[in-house]
């Protein structure tokens, strides 16, 4: 009867890791700071962009139910998303995901309220005022947290 061998090689990987060096944690967040300083400016032009683009699609919901309206504004809004992080507005993003909710929420019940989806457009244009008082800024968000919830059940 032979005997089995186990080779276990040593990986390059591995040895390159456990070599001192590199960067620091504190210099890589440094960095990747800067990079998104970089993105700013652009950033804050695509959330510009699509807050025009859900306030024309908001000028299109009629006084009645419409699914298809609806869907529109959600998927404009979604792609927002993640954006006010970057643009040093991160609450964009909660207002961005409460108007989200509120579709779907609308769109699940069947339920239509057209003054709901206008407060968070409106909301979304003021916290774009990335000096905006942090008291003010989680009133913003309170309130669209209520009018959601409203929907919700």
């Amino acid at each position: 009867m032979s005997a089995v061998r186990f080779v276990f090689p040593k990986l390059r990987l591995a040895e390159i890791l456990k070599t001192p060096g590199g960067l620091t944690v504190a210099d890589a967040l440094e960095r990747a700071q800067a990079n998104l300083d970089t993105l700013k400016p652009s950033c804050v032009a695509e959330l510009v962009a699509l807050l025009e683009l859900a306030d024309a699609a908001f000028e299109r919901l009629g006084p009645v139910f419409d699914d298809a309206a609806l869907t529109d504004l959600y998927a404009i809004a979604v792609r927002g998303i993640g954006a006010g992080a970057v643009c040093g507005t991160p609450a964009i993003d909660q207002a961005l995901t409460s108007l989200c909710d509120l579709i779907d929420h609308l769109r699940t019940t069947g339920h239509y309220d057209r003054a709901a989806v206008g407060v968070h457009l409106r909301a979304w244009r003021l916290l774009m005022n990335p000096d905006l008082p942090d008291a003010g800024v989680q009133r913003v968000l309170d309130g669209l947290r209520k009018v959601a919830a409203r929907y919700a059940a």
